[in-house]
């Protein structure tokens, strides 16, 4: 049975060109027929948590149709291909992985024995060939998109692909509400990552981090989780500032975890 470390993408390992890159090309393209006055990124962002709210959680992340719908809307006789504009701008030094190293602490990983993962809410059109232009895709395994399994994190359901041939030892991501109650709720061990750690917090041993009160409430306030709370569900057994650290901690389920 294989062993999986599964790791979100954005914020966790690498940098995609969507922000600096993509999203400011698309309003280049429509703002000579566009009469909204804040351009069309904010259409994006209402369309996308509209359906989100709608429960259409893979529809939500599928920035092309989303697009072509806003278009038709606003009747702007435009085509915009996404994909294609990742494609376009997937190359150094637009995209890169966030840590020099990472390529190397992966290597080790499956050294140990581990099958290596990635579940992400990207689409693969939009994730892989970032993936594959940094070099990140010949290191993994397996890759769980939305687009794959009809869902997107914290769903339980986006593991079942591996859970099929594996189980899931550790899930690393960046956010409390996808990363790591998708880990907890799977009984796998969940992994904070989070790059901007404090000196005086990354001097206290991985597994005693989230035990910092103060400091794990500074993270459940930031802006991205809005009314999110610290329950139990969304605290992260462990806390990294760095995926290097993966290879000093004790990678195994916790003791007492079962899926819900």
């Amino acid at each position: 049975m294989k062993k999986y470390i599964t790791f979100d993408l954005d914020e966790t390992l690498m940098q995609n060109p969507f922000s600096k890159w993509v999203f400011p090309e698309i309003e280049s393209l429509v703002a000579s027929h566009l009469t909204l006055e804040d351009g069309i990124f904010p259409e994006i962002r209402k369309e996308h948590k509209k359906r989100l709210k709608e429960k259409r959680d893979a529809a939500a992340y599928d920035w092309d149709d989303i697009l072509e719908q806003i278009l038709a809307d606003q009747k702007i006789p435009l085509k915009i291909n996404i994909a294609e504009l990742v494609q376009k701008h997937a190359e150094d030094p637009k995209v890169y992985l966030l840590e020099n190293n990472a390529l190397t602490v992966l290597a080790e990983l499956k050294e140990k024995g581990y099958s290596l993962g990635v579940v992400t809410n990207g689409y693969y059109k939009y994730q892989y060939p970032v993936m594959e232009a940094i070099q990140l895709a010949e290191q993994i395994d397996r890759v769980i998109t939305p687009c794959k399994v009809g869902c997107s994190k914290p769903a339980m359901s986006m593991a079942d692909p591996l859970l099929k041939d594996g189980e899931l030892i550790a899930h690393v991501g960046d956010r409390l509400d996808h990363d790591v109650f998708f880990a907890n709720q799977l009984g796998a061990l969940s992994i904070l990552i989070d790059h901007q750690m404090p000196e005086e917090l990354r001097n206290i041993p991985p597994e005693k981090r989230a035990q910092q009160k103060d400091y794990l409430m500074k993270i459940f306030q930031r802006k991205i989780y809005h009314d999110l709370t610290p329950k139990e569900d969304y605290v992260p057994k462990i806390m990294i500032y760095s995926i290097q650290e993966l290879l000093e901690i004790k990678l195994e389920r916790p003791k007492l975890a079962a899926r819900q």
